[in-house]
């Protein structure tokens, strides 16, 4: 089955046309929103952005060209759904990268560069932790996975993710202090 035959039937109003669409492109859906989500979401909602992705294809309908391929036009849209949902769930990350901090603070140069020297012993700290503590603390302050998914994710139980993560944070606080950072709110 071609992509024009499934545009076709699409542009006609034949629901199957987006039956079609959906059962050769459905895992492909399905694996740029798991991809751009770092597996953070539930299956629900990676069906339920799958569905907005067909869904989304069906009603412009009209405006499909008979001759172009629909993957790179579906992954566009997946994408765009997938990055609007996550910024609408998106809980409140620690900025490490340079860039966050350059717009975190108002302070001057020094600030600046104490913000700098943290953030660089932060990452190393994170780099000499062992698996499965660096992938969790990464999951969790990275890309802000809530403590319930990482633990499905890595199958352990929550009450294990919450003390890998605090015995982080003490390892990270132990390296600040030791490098002449006291850890003031």
């Amino acid at each position: 089955m071609a992509d024009n035959v499934i545009i076709q039937k699409i542009k006609a109003g034949e629901e199957q046309g987006l039956t079609m669409l959906m059962e050769r492109y459905g895992s492909y859906v399905a694996a740029i929103v798991c991809n751009l989500s770092h597996e953070a979401l539930r299956v629900e909602d990676v069906e339920e952005i799958a569905a907005d992705v067909f869904l989304a294809v069906w009603n412009s309908g009209a405006k499909l060209r008979e001759n172009c391929t629909l993957r790179p036009y579906l992954a566009q849209i997946a994408r765009n759904t997938t990055l609007s949902r996550l910024r609408q769930n998106k809980p409140a990350l620690i900025p490490l990268e340079e860039d966050a901090l350059m717009l975190s603070g108002t302070g001057g140069p020094d600030e600046l560069t104490v913000k700098r020297e943290k953030a660089e012993i932060i990452n190393e700290a994170v780099g000499q932790f062992s698996e499965p503590d660096r992938e969790i603390f990464i999951r969790f302050y990275f890309f802000g996975q809530p403590v319930q998914a990482i633990a499905r994710k890595l199958a352990v139980n929550p009450s294990t993710v919450k003390t890998k993560l605090h015995r982080c944070r003490k390892k990270i606080k132990l390296m600040l202090e030791g490098r002449g950072y006291g850890c003031e709110s």
